[in-house]
């Protein structure tokens, strides 16, 4: 009976790992084979120290499918990462800036992605990173209490590189206080073999209002 007993644990261990800033109300979950890209780094690179939730800061995490996690797997670069990575924000909107954000925000937060973005983007000439934009599906999220977002999925060149996909979830609380947005990066070839994994990533991104 020990023996057996010790067997049921061993096929009971998680598969994921769930990632939590109660405070926020937003949870995610990734495969336990995803490793959490040292905080240090993305402060590093960003220049953001990540904050334990919205109201101390910016909540900021990544996880990365690579054997060698690296925060540059979740920022921009020429080349797409060639296994899915994920960056997951959390943060409080000045009030004198609430008015101005919209589902577009969300669309917009790291690549020009809505049409009047795409559009700002010829006057750049030369100097434009991005080439090659294609929507591969936008849908408008309405999980109610208080929440509503969007769920758009797009591919980009950067800088004159290969084709790379982004897969973002963004939510937006009723007066627009908050903002919550996960983003998926990969390769194009990394996309098509592992699609279903990061749809099920991303697919768990939750966001809560408080009651």
């Amino acid at each position: 009976m020990a023996v057996l007993g010790l067997v049921l644990v061993g096929c009971g261990a998680p598969s994921y790992t769930y990632v939590t800033n109660s405070a926020d109300r937003a949870y995610l979950k990734v495969p336990n084979t995803w490793r959490q890209i040292d905080p240090k780094d993305i402060k590093s690179q960003v220049g953001v120290e990540p904050a334990k939730d919205s109201s101390k800061g910016v909540w900021l995490e990544a996880y990365d499918a690579d054997a060698s996690p690296s925060v540059s797997h979740v920022l921009d670069s020429p080349v797409g990462p060639a296994a899915p990575a994920i960056l997951v924000v959390v943060q409080a909107i000045p009030a004198q800036s609430r008015g101005r954000l919209g589902l577009d925000s969300l669309r917009d937060f790291f690549h020009p992605v809505s049409p009047a973005s795409r559009q700002q983007l010829t006057a750049v000439g030369r100097q434009n990173p991005y080439s090659g934009f294609t929507s591969v599906s936008d849908e408008v999220l309405t999980p109610g209490n208080g929440i509503r977002g969007v769920h758009t999925v797009y591919s980009y060149r950067i800088s004159g590189g290969d084709a790379q996909v982004f897969d973002l979830t963004g939510y937006l609380n009723d007066d627009a206080s908050k903002l919550s947005i996960a983003l998926a990066r990969c390769s194009l070839d990394c996309f098509k073999q592992r699609q279903q994994e990061i749809d099920s990533v991303v697919s768990s991104f939750t966001v809560r209002e408080a009651l």
